[in-house]
């Protein structure tokens, strides 16, 4: 029983998905999330730029060949982002705000995909070292700097939006550029006809708001907390294989070692899904920005 015990408290289910100091230069520490966030940076770097010539080569009047294989894969995801999620929600504006979108929604999908690989095992067989690499989703300082990106993103688009309708209906750019904050501001309230809606559209300014900061911030924790559930399972059904086989037979771990697996492709479901869902939100909200009356 103490060995039991001893085994089970040693299998912490946290550690793989906790950040991890690699190297400290100075004040600076360079930790294992980063340099995932590094990788998948570098991926999409070698990927992206060669589906990007076959469209230089459209533009030059080049007849490029068909896309195949890892290329199709990845132009008919672009494609549906295009038209199935950001289109519905900016209308006119999609293709402005297209380029940021593909590339939030593949950097989020590359660092999920990336978690699901064995990392620590990885790490030890050929650097000698654990914790090297990580799920960086799964770190919430992560998936606040990517909600706090988009944050000014559809804020930026709504007084951008705000600057050009002013200049549009006669003010002059500086009174236009002034204004465009306190226009956008008020842009959030709901129209409300009559008395009724003078008096509450302070209480529905405060209300929208406070409002606006909630919507990052619920961004970042359903994708922390959806990468970080999965893992924290996983890892726990793994260290119960070894604990019951102590305590049974090899027979009793194979239904953990089975749950695992079924885990493992629910997993990868929900990393095309939590990066659908962020990069959906976020189109959401740039279109509520720019276009309040819809």
């Amino acid at each position: 029983m103490t060995h039991l015990t001893t085994l089970m408290a040693s299998a912490d289910p946290m550690t793989h998905v906790l950040p991890h100091e690699i190297a400290r230069f100075g004040p600076f520490s360079f930790t294992n999330h980063m340099l995932m966030l590094l990788i998948s940076a570098g991926l999409m770097l070698l990927i992206f730029p060669m589906l990007a010539r076959r469209y230089t080569a459209l533009s030059a009047g080049e007849r490029p060949s068909a896309p195949s294989g890892i290329l199709n894969f990845f132009e008919s995801i672009m494609n549906f982002i295009r038209k199935e999620v950001v289109y519905p929600s900016l209308h006119e504006h999609t293709d402005r705000f297209l380029p940021y979108l593909w590339t939030l929604f593949f950097f989020i999908l590359f660092n999920n995909l990336l978690g699901m690989i064995p990392m620590d095992a990885i790490s030890s067989a050929v650097f000698g070292k654990q914790h090297l690499f990580g799920t960086a989703t799964a770190g919430i300082s992560v998936t606040a700097g990517l909600a706090v990106i988009s944050f000014l993103v559809f804020h930026g688009a709504g007084v951008v939006a705000q600057y050009h309708h002013g200049v549009e209906h006669g003010k002059s750019a500086g009174a236009a550029f002034v204004m465009a904050p306190f226009s956008y501001l008020a842009s959030m309230v709901p129209a409300v006809p009559g008395i009724i809606g003078k008096l509450l559209f302070l209480p529905l300014l405060v209300l929208e708001f406070a409002l606006s900061f909630v919507k990052p911030f619920a961004l970042a924790i359903r994708l922390f907390a959806n990468m970080l559930a999965g893992h924290v399972v996983l890892a726990s059904l793994l260290a119960l294989a070894p604990a019951i086989r102590h305590m049974a037979d090899a027979g009793v771990a194979l239904p953990a070692v089975l749950g695992c697996a079924a885990l493992s492709c629910l997993e990868l479901f929900v990393a095309f899904l939590q990066a659908y869902i962020f990069v959906f939100l976020t189109s959401m909200f740039i279109g509520a920005a720019v276009s309040p009356d819809h």
